[in-house]
C-alpha cells in the first residue's frame, strides 16, 4: 500500500480529475485536485506533494508553464511530474521533455497503465532523461479505453 503518499491531479476537466482521483484514492494515495495551473502551483506549495499528474491545455497557466515553474522551484528536491493529456503532438511532447517531464500518458487513459506509471514514479525510477528508453517504450504503448 502507498501509505497515503500525496499526489496532485491537475486538469480543467472535472470528470477526468474525479476519475483519476478516485482511482488513486482506491490505491491508498492521498489526492489533491486543482482545476487550473495557477491553483496547481498554490496547492503544491501548501502540501507535501510527491507527484503531480498534469494536463497540458488548461486556463491561467498551461501544463508546460506549470512544469517549468515546478522545476524552477524544486531544483534541489525535484517533484515527479506525469503528463496526462489528449495532445499527442510532437511539439507538446518536445516541450514537456525539454522541461524535464518524468512520464507521459495520453487520454483516454487506461487505468492499469496509470497505476503502473504512478507506482514507477513514486518508487523513484525514471530513465527518460538518461537514454530515451522510457520515451521509446511509451511510443510503442497501445492506448485503451477506460
Amino acid at each position: 500500500m502507498p501509505d497515503g503518499r500525496r499526489i496532485l491531479v491537475v486538469d480543467d476537466d472535472p470528470a477526468s480529475c474525479e476519475l483519476v482521483a478516485y482511482f488513486l484514492k482506491s490505491k491508498g494515495y492521498r489526492v489533491a485536485i486543482a482545476p487550473d495551473g495557477e491553483r496547481a502551483l498554490n496547492v503544491h506549495l501548501e502540501n507535501d506533494i510527491e507527484l503531480v499528474i498534469l494536463d497540458v491545455h488548461m486556463p491561467t497557466h498551461d501544463g508546460i508553464q506549470v512544469l517549468a515553474m515546478i522545476r524552477e522551484r524544486h531544483r534541489k528536491q525535484p517533484i515527479k511530474v506525469l503528463a496526462l493529456t489528449g495532445d499527442e503532438s510532437a511539439d507538446v511532447r518536445a516541450s514537456l521533455e525539454s522541461e524535464g517531464i518524468d512520464g507521459f500518458l495520453t487520454k483516454p487513459v487506461h487505468l492499469k497503465s496509470l497505476g503502473e506509471e504512478v507506482a514507477r514514479l513514486m518508487a523513484g525510477h525514471t530513465n527518460q532523461r538518461h537514454d530515451g528508453l522510457y520515451r521509446r517504450s511509451l511510443d510503442r504503448r497501445v492506448r485503451h479505453d477506460w
